[in-house]
């Protein structure tokens, strides 16, 4: 493998881990929100292919309770 190859490599696998840890970091920053914010809507939705793939992200959607009240 060439010396190009290898640091292409190097930066896409590094790409795919830093994806992986900020898609972590959603389900965390869901949770905080619904700990913090009783009464809001938090909703985050998926893509699977099959049952085995790994989920891709779809959408993000929040309505602060604040807000429903007016």
């Amino acid at each position: 493998m060439t010396k190009s190859r290898r640091a292409k490599k190097m930066v896409k696998d590094k790409l795919v881990r830093n994806f992986v840890q900020k898609f972590v970091m959603l389900w965390d920053y869901v949770d905080e929100l619904r700990l913090k914010n009783l009464g809001s809507t938090i909703k985050m939705a998926l893509n699977r292919v099959t049952s085995e793939s790994p989920p891709h992200f779809k959408r993000f959607y929040v309505c602060f309770e604040a807000l429903k009240r007016g």
